[in-house]
């Protein structure tokens, strides 16, 4: 390689404001600099990952992320009593969060919707260092509007900050900086396993920046220590619960099954359901059918400029490209969940290298070209992010499942007499977060079959007992094991999705 991504970058800096096409103004038409337009994506970014915010309900996961934040805020630092099976950056975070603003659902999501509104300047660095100022606006614009990014922002799930801490050991590699870098890497691994991945990618942009051998010596021994500054303190804090409680990866592992190659007649249908998640990367065919063209009008038709010269078209191309190639192979082909949500750190690498298709197609030497393919472009990706915005897509959060539940929570709050039994067969999670500052003492009964409600039922005759039940799990089969305990089930409230039983001796 005659020179590094860091050369080429620099040099692209120094270039950007004399080559025509490139720099932002001339791109804009109208003065317009590249930190105000930066602003202005940001501001759109936040407006459409706010609608969300309390639209609704937790999703299962949230509810227990949540209820692990007030645990080790209120009760249990060290997890020794409820076990976690995720490093704990994030549940750290999140618990100081709810302490600020309160332990509400809007709180706990306000988080994410900040890192994922720190992850768009982010993105637009890493192009725009690699190639020019129109490739950041270009990425910065796809992810501000990206329909992955706008559907788990206002989330309580990981994943957010798992991307910004990679995104940013990304950048920090770009930049020549492997110390941050490895601080990086390590927040992102200390937030979920899942960080692992982008070490060979952060690890090879730094091996591109500086390809002689004493220098990648050098850069690996400053990432060594970067990650070990992260990493070591909390695997100490880990150590210290090993006699009562298992490591979140130890624990992980077992919620999760090992990683284990799959046989190759499982890869086609885990391959489709990959292939369904990746479309809404823009959630949209036509936007997907106009990356293609622009694919093909930038590979043969853009004018040969310095832009297209340069040996930075290429290098963080081909890593990104490898990368996510792997990434997806792996996710194809081993034992790891085909989970929408696992699918989120392709968003930035997508937007990064959109941004370098770009640039290349604004190089053309014409202002109005280059405001008919701005505009267009804002015109295409909008719609699927507001339709994401609004949750009309079935990735990120819950979206109505869980509806009413809160509301039945607070009817049996204020129905029922203190220490009464709540009986449930799939809301653990939920209420072990809605009743954790509750100043009643709620008996919280997890059932796993009708004999398992009437048994335990018919054990406390003195007891207010109450079932709540959503419409996608009926009480089927309860009745006539509740009447041979001479109970019976009797309706109290309907709120949403969900209807609250309480359990009184059979009529006769």
């Amino acid at each position: 390689m005659q020179s590094t991504l860091h050369a080429t970058a620099a040099k692209s800096q120094a270039s950007s404001h004399s080559d025509r096409g490139i720099s932002l103004p001339d791109i804009l038409g109208a003065g317009i600099s590249y930190q105000r337009y930066l602003c202005f994506l940001i501001l759109l970014g936040f407006g459409l990952r706010l609608v969300l915010l309390d639209r609704f309900r937790f999703h299962q996961d949230e509810a227990l992320y949540s209820f692990w934040a007030l645990n080790f805020l209120h009760d249990d630092p060290q997890f020794l009593e409820h076990w976690i099976d995720k490093p704990p950056l994030f549940i750290w975070l999140l618990a100081y969060c709810l302490k600020a603003l309160g332990a509400t659902e809007a709180s706990a999501r306000l988080l994410n919707i900040g890192i994922s509104i720190l992850t768009i300047p982010v993105v637009a660095a890493i192009a725009k260092r690699a190639w020019t100022p129109a490739a950041g606006v270009v990425a910065a614009t796809v992810f501000a509007l990206n329909p992955f990014a706008i559907s788990y922002s206002p989330t309580a799930f990981t994943d957010p900050l798992l991307v910004l801490a990679g995104v940013c050991s990304l950048f920090a590699a770009q930049s020549s900086r492997p110390f941050l870098a490895g601080l990086c890497l390590g927040a992102a691994i200390m937030t979920k396993q899942q960080g692992v991945f982008f070490v060979p990618l952060t690890l090879s942009v730094l091996i591109a920046d500086s390809p002689r051998a004493k220098a990648i010596a050098a850069a690996g021994l400053r990432v060594a220590g970067g990650l070990a500054l992260t990493v070591l303190p909390v695997l100490y804090w880990d150590s210290l619960r090993w006699a009562v409680a298992p490591s979140p990866w130890d624990l992980g592992v077992r919620n999760y099954g090992a990683l284990e190659l799959l046989s190759v007649g499982e890869w086609s249908a885990r391959v489709a359901r990959i292939a369904d998640l990746l479309w809404y990367l823009t959630a949209s065919d036509s936007v997907w059918i106009v990356l293609t063209a622009a694919t093909v009008l930038g590979l043969a038709f853009v004018p040969r400029t310095e832009f297209a010269r340069s040996e930075r078209n290429s290098v963080l191309v081909v890593l990104l490209c490898g990368w996510a190639g792997l990434y997806l192979g792996i996710h194809a082909a081993f034992s790891i969940p085909v989970w929408d949500r696992y699918f989120l750190p392709l968003a930035p690498a997508f937007a990064i290298l959109c941004g370098r298709l770009g640039a290349r197609i604004l190089a053309f030497d014409s202002s109005l070209w280059r405001q008919i393919v701005v505009g267009l472009w804002l015109v295409l990706l909008l719609p699927g992010g507001v339709q994401a915005a609004r949750g009309e897509f079935p990735i990120g959060s819950d979206h109505g499942a869980y509806d009413g539940l809160r509301e039945a929570s607070a009817w049996i709050d204020s129905h029922s007499p203190a220490g009464a039994v709540l009986y449930h067969q799939s809301l653990s999670w939920h209420f072990q977060f809605y009743l954790y500052e509750n100043p009643r003492d709620y008996t919280l009964r997890w059932i796993a079959s009708p004999v398992a409600l009437a048994d335990d039922a018919a054990k406390r005759p003195q007891e207010a007992r109450f079932v709540i039940a959503p419409a996608w799990q009926p009480l089927k089969n309860f009745h006539p094991q509740l009447a041979a305990r001479e109970l019976e089930l009797v309706p109290r409230a309907k709120e949403g999705n969900f209807t609250v039983y309480e359990l009184m001796p059979r009529r006769r």
